[in-house]
């Protein structure tokens, strides 16, 4: 028997159906008017309240998703925005973009590379910036594999407020802070804008922070007004007045008073031009700041100026292309040790926004700027960094997850050793597939013809297991790397692991050994035409392709000081790329190093990008990107000593293949 359904019934069904479908678009209406005014928390709870009635609206997935990407818990972006991509990836031209971004916060930086690359593919003209987000993921990921050993603290609701915290000075003692903040119980002021920045003082009772108070009507204006940086006596405030472009002044305590701030001299402040901030040496007698006046290399620079015999400040001079860029370099803090420099830039190799980076003073010249690391520097802004003396203890601006609201002064403490242990994955032994045929042995007739004339070097031993010494079968390739060609090709005997190679004169030789499930073992000949005969005994280790092992591969070669690939590394990255096809489920990290020469920063900038050169060639040949990484270890992990250029420098200048997940030759 069947129920019918009373056609009253029915109506009501149907009444009641369009009223929820009117109630969501009514809360779509709702979300939208709120994310107009940037009011994002508002609008995401109406675009979750619309979801709840329809959870694969594409539409509102995005909506709900950009909201949380301007929100303070912008980790919850990508749920939304991916959802929505799959329900309609033609949904909007630059959601690509935007789901990038999103991965970025959630530290997924391959999936973040993988949207921007399509982005980049459907807006070509826009492939600068997709090429500078992929730059940022690179190097996140990169620095993220070295999670600095420090606990990071909000400072908590006394000191910060859902507005806007930053540029902490504290006194030598660690027990006064002063700092700025544009917070407010004017709404109309906060409707308006015009909630201007104040400085702010508290003091520390144990570990807890006072509540804050103005710290001097003689200092806080009208206007805009920043605290810059403290003298170590903590008697000298520097700041920052908004008074013509803006400018650098001092306040002076005085029985307990600040003083009314005076202007520093007209070397420091300009007539037409910004100084945003100050930092001042432990002596007293060098000031570091910043200013966008003519003649620099970007647009905010760093500029030093000495304080001369009459107690005036001297000519401000440039710290130079090395130091300044053509961004932003801003928030000097100069240690008390009086040569280690930190600051903010947005043009040096930034994780997304500005970065905190370190320079040193020595020998006359500063070193080439280093990015102090993750998770200190993220994918936000991060700033106004200061330190102890025993660089211990630290305190910066920023804004993270779960902060306050907007920009939060947070402090930061500094454990040994400096970076946290990485767990160490469970090892997966890759297996050997059996039954395989060995390609055909051959040699090029020209190779015969070299052997005949005794102008080629016989390169003879045996093929073994890394770990057992087991004499194995494999097959050796003898490339010319000038040209790619294989010019002969041999097998070891699968009994004795014996083998006989020739290797003419007169050109740049690779010897490939492979062996399914291992790694192929690269070996390198440059031979003069001219060469003697000779003849070399060795033994070929070949490692087994398993998580967290490795080769070094011999006939990668760049230019020094370069990250450009020369013809001659071809052969040798097309063998990779012939081992990943071959086994599609693994997955390999390609580790860059350099010797010694150079800053350690510059380094591992440069070791990075020659890692990621080769990744770049290997995804242009249709290898999988997230089947790929690079990392720049600079000269971290030598080999061997650095004390010479043979058998030292040039043996720590290498590049490596390390398996990092899946399983080859099943």
């Amino acid at each position: 028997m069947m129920w019918r359904i009373p056609v009253v019934l029915m109506v009501l069904i149907q009444v009641a159906l369009v009223c929820h479908g009117q109630s969501a678009k009514d809360l779509v209406k709702l979300g939208d008017a709120h994310y107009s005014k940037k009011e994002y928390k508002q609008a995401i709870a109406r675009y979750l309240e619309a979801l709840e009635i329809n959870p694969d609206d594409a539409e509102v997935n995005l909506k709900a998703g950009m909201a949380y990407l301007y929100s303070e818990t912008k980790s919850l972006a990508a749920r939304y925005i991916d959802k929505a991509y799959r329900l309609n990836p033609g949904i909007n031209d630059e959601i690509n973009y935007h789901l990038g971004v999103a991965f970025q916060n959630t530290n997924e930086f391959k999936k973040a590379i993988e949207q921007f690359e399509q982005f980049k593919k459907k807006k070509s003209k826009l492939a600068a910036i997709a090429d500078q987000k992929i730059a940022e993921c690179r190097i996140a990921d990169s620095l993220s594999q070295y999670e600095l050993n420090v606990i990071i603290e909000n400072l908590g609701p006394v000191v910060n407020t859902r507005f806007n915290e930053y540029s902490p000075l504290i006194s030598a003692d660690g027990n006064t802070l002063i700092f700025t903040s544009n917070r407010t119980d004017d709404e109309r002021a906060e409707r308006a804008g015009t909630n201007y920045e104040d400085i702010y003082i508290t003091t520390k009772n144990g570990d807890t922070w006072a509540p804050p108070k103005k710290i001097s009507s003689n200092i806080n204006q009208k206007f805009n007004d920043a605290a810059a940086s403290l003298s170590p006596d903590g008697k000298t405030l520097f700041l920052y007045y908004e008074d013509g472009e803006g400018d650098i002044y001092t306040s002076h305590l005085e029985n307990g008073e600040w003083t009314k701030p005076k202007p520093l001299n007209r070397n420091i402040n300009t007539a037409l031009f910004w100084e945003t901030s100050a930092s001042i040496t432990a002596d007293g007698k060098t000031l570091y700041f910043a200013s966008n006046r003519p003649g620099g290399y970007g647009e905010l620079d760093l500029y030093k100026s000495e304080l001369d015999s009459k107690g005036e400040w001297g000519k401000a001079v440039n710290l130079g292309p090395l130091i300044n860029t053509p961004g932003n370099e801003d928030a000097p803090f100069i240690h008390p040790d009086g040569v280690t420099l930190y600051f903010s830039s947005d043009g040096h190799p930034t994780l997304g926004n500005a970065d905190i980076f370190v320079t040193e003073f020595k020998d006359g010249k500063w070193t080439k700027p280093e990015n102090i690391g993750w998770p200190i520097n993220t994918w936000e802004y991060d700033g106004f960094f200061t330190i102890s003396a025993d660089k211990k203890k630290g305190y910066y601006s920023t804004l993270k997850e779960g902060g306050m609201g907007d920009a939060d002064i947070y402090s930061i403490t500094f454990l040994e050793p400096k970076y946290k242990p990485k767990p160490q994955p469970e090892p997966v032994v890759v297996a050997t597939p059996k039954n395989e045929k060995p390609p055909e042995d051959f040699v090029d007739p020209i190779v015969e013809q070299h052997k005949a004339q005794r102008i080629v070097t016989l390169l003879r031993g045996k093929v073994i297991d890394e770990n057992t010494a087991e004499p194995l079968g494999a097959t050796l390739s003898l490339i010319d790397n000038a040209t790619g060609k294989v010019l002969s090709r041999i097998s070891s005997d699968p009994v004795t692991g014996d083998f006989e190679l020739t290797i003419p004169h007169g050109g740049n030789y690779g010897v490939a050994t492979e062996r399914p499930g291992y790694l192929f073992n690269s070996i390198n000949f440059n031979v003069p035409k001219f060469a003697e005969f000779q003849e070399i005994d060795t033994h070929i280790i070949m490692v087994r392709a398993e998580i967290g092992n490795k080769v070094v591969l011999k006939n990668i070669f760049f230019d020094t000081g370069k990250a450009t690939l020369k013809p001659e590394s071809i052969a040798e990255i097309e063998k990779i790329r012939e081992l990943l096809a071959a086994n599609p489920a693994l997955q390999v990290r390609i580790n860059g190093h350099t010797d010694n020469t150079g800053t350690a920063a510059a380094n591992k900038v440069l070791s990075l990008q020659r890692a990621t050169a080769v990744v770049d060639y290997l995804v242009s040949k249709g290898i999988d990107p997230s089947r790929l990484t690079a990392k720049g270890y600079g000269s971290e992990r030598p080999i061997v000593s650095n004390d010479d250029e043979e058998g030292g420098r040039e043996i720590n200048r290498r590049t490596e293949i390390e398996i990092t997940g899946g399983t080859a030759g099943s």
